[in-house]
C-alpha cells in the first residue's frame, strides 16, 4: 500500500506542533492510523520543555503561531544539541518571502504547503524517516 509506514519506522516518535486544536487532532488521528506514535502540543511555548524530556525522530510544525512563530521555534529547536539534525517537516498557507525560504534551506527544512494532501504528510515522513 504507498504510503504505508514500515514496522522498523514506527518507534521513530513525532512531536506534532500546531495551535489549531482541530487541525492537530485531524493530524494526529492520521498519523496514528498509519500506526504512527504522536505526541501533540498546541503551544509552541510547551515545546521547549518537552524536547528535554524526550527524544523525537521527527518534528512537524505549524509557522504561524502566539506566543512563538514557527521561526523561532525552529531556532530553539535547532540550537540544541540532540535536534540539529532532526527532521523537521513546516505545515503552512503562509507565502514566504526570500529570507524565510533561505531560512527554511540552511535550516534543512522541509515545507508542506496548506492545505495539503494528507498522503503527502505521510509519504514525506516516511522519507524523512528512512533517511535518519
Amino acid at each position: 500500500m504507498p504510503g504505508t509506514i514500515p514496522h522498523y519506522l514506527m518507534s521513530k516518535d513525532i512531536l506534532l506542533i500546531d495551535d489549531e486544536k482541530d487541525f492537530s487532532d485531524l493530524t494526529s488521528t492520521m498519523l496514528e492510523f498509519h500506526n504512527l506514535n504522536v505526541k501533540v502540543l498546541n503551544d509552541p511555548l510547551e515545546v521547549l520543555k518537552c524536547l528535554d524530556e524526550h527524544q523525537y525522530g521527527l518534528i512537524v510544525s505549524d509557522l504561524m503561531m502566539p506566543n512563538m512563530n514557527g521561526f523561532e521555534l525552529i531556532k530553539h529547536i535547532r540550537g540544541r544539541d540532540s535536534y540539529k539534525e532532526t527532521p523537521i517537516i513546516v505545515l503552512t498557507a503562509k507565502t514566504l518571502n526570500d529570507e524565510e525560504r533561505k531560512f527554511m534551506l540552511q535550516n534543512n527544512i522541509h515545507l508542506l504547503i496548506k492545505p495539503f494532501e494528507p498522503q503527502g504528510l505521510i509519504d514525506q515522513i516516511k522519507v524523512l524517516l528512512e533517511n535518519t
